[in-house]
């Protein structure tokens, strides 16, 4: 009787262009998968960063805006005529301090200095700082300012926008931020404030 013997061990296995193939195959899938994955992450972070640069924005702007309202715009024509410009002055009415916002010249940076004479002397705080950040101040960002006119004179001296009768100093406060690359959308927060002098140091 001949009986037949199975091949148990002749199963063929893949042969080396099956193998590179599916090398191949899964290679593709794993970049989209990996491609996608740090997408999501830029995306992540880069809305975060806006978010937190856009939080700082508001406070820097509120900060500045209280020592507004109580203190007094200093007369100053080189910094406060109506024109944008990269300082700007306060007196604190409550102790008579001088406190000067600046943006840095690489316009990396807005910094208050305080006990200034000059906005360049004094101590300085930064408020915001964006290196690091691959996003810059515009040239949008700045201050607008006039000092109250206390005079008639006052209006011409200072060349603020002309008006016929005295009143308040303000600032319009331009805290424009973009991303040189263009990747990332631009934050504008801006606000425009009246100082309204109280006149502390007559008292």
């Amino acid at each position: 009787m001949n009986i037949k013997k199975e091949k148990y061990f002749s199963r063929e296995g893949f042969t080396l262009v099956e193998l590179i193939v599916a090398i191949f195959i899964f290679s593709i899938v794993l970049v989209a998968i990996v491609s996608v994955f740090v997408s999501t992450l830029r995306s992540y972070q880069k809305a975060r960063s806006v978010k937190i640069l856009k939080e700082s924005s508001e406070y820097a702007l509120s900060l500045i805006a209280k020592d507004v309202r109580m203190g007094k715009i200093e007369k100053n024509s080189s910094y406060s005529n109506g024109n944008k410009k990269s300082v700007f002055m306060v007196t604190r009415n409550r102790n008579q301090v001088k406190v000067c916002y600046v943006f840095s010249a690489d316009n990396a940076k807005l910094s208050v200095f305080e006990n200034t004479t000059n906005c360049s002397d004094g101590t300085e705080q930064i408020l915001m700082d964006l290196s690091g950040t691959g996003m810059t101040f515009k040239s949008g960002a700045g201050f607008y300012s006039c000092p109250s006119a206390e005079s008639a004179a006052d209006l011409g001296y200072y060349a603020c926008p002309s008006v016929q009768e005295l009143r308040r100093g303000w600032v319009e406060i331009n805290l424009d931020i973009g991303d040189p690359s263009m990747e990332t959308d631009e934050i504008k927060v801006q606000t425009i404030v009246s100082s309204r002098d109280y006149g502390w140091e007559e008292i």
